[in-house]
């Protein structure tokens, strides 16, 4: 066999493992139902005929937890449509944010519970404002728009992004924003913090609308 046809022959076998290790890859999101069953949800369309589809974020879902950023429940889900806590966002942002093996219970807080010295680190850095949320609001669902202003300004403020000012926005439901709210928007829109903002693919921001723990794991890992 001549050299020739011998590289080709092992270029061949190299490109041939290459795809099916991308394929493979590509093609390992679905084994995750088996981490978290409720990932895979019923659904019907028009005609009421039943289908099934897997949550949008799946693979940041499974990121998310094998870091440890957000955990599953007892029970075996995840539970991507239910909220998230104000606290226990902020809790993970400035985790995410910072050195993960920082004791913060050790951090002066006003709030006098698990949380507070993560809300300490994030009043510091200028993610929210000092007596921003009372503490039974910190207890309360964060809402789209301020997790979304938090995810803005942890880019900008801890991981040195420079704030986007380019763009439009096109939501129609965002008149009453003020100009620094949509300013945060439209950097979260440039680098995509929540799922179809980037491509302009909806017109509602909905932003008093529940962030939900599915976009909170994907908003994390597209930070990360």
């Amino acid at each position: 066999m001549s050299k020739r046809v011998w590289s080709l022959l092992m270029l061949f076998v190299i490109l041939t493992s290459f795809i099916s290790f991308c394929y493979a890859s590509d093609t390992a999101a679905p084994n995750i139902e088996l981490l978290f069953p409720d990932l895979k949800y019923e659904v019907k369309d028009k005609m009421g005929r039943v289908t099934f589809k897997y949550y949008y974020a799946i693979r940041e879902v499974h990121q998310a937890t094998r870091i440890g950023f957000i955990q599953g429940y007892d029970d075996g889900t995840f539970k991507p449509f239910d909220s998230i806590k104000r606290s226990e966002f902020v809790k993970m942002l400035i985790v995410l944010a910072t050195n993960r093996n920082f004791d913060f219970s050790s951090v002066e807080s006003e709030y006098n519970t698990w949380w507070g010295g993560y809300i300490a680190v994030a009043e510091m850095q200028g993610i929210v404002n000092r007596g921003q949320f009372t503490l039974e609001e910190w207890e309360e669902p964060i809402t789209r728009l301020e997790a979304v202003m938090m995810l803005s300004k942890t880019q900008i403020k801890m991981k040195g992004i420079p704030q986007n000012q380019i763009g439009k926005l096109v939501y129609k439901d965002i008149d009453s924003l003020t100009d620094d709210e949509k300013a945060l928007l439209l950097h979260a829109v440039k680098y995509d913090l929540l799922e179809g903002m980037k491509d302009g693919s909806i017109e509602l921001f909905e932003p008093n609308k529940n962030f939900t723990r599915g976009e909170a794991a994907a908003a994390l890992m597209r930070i990360y």
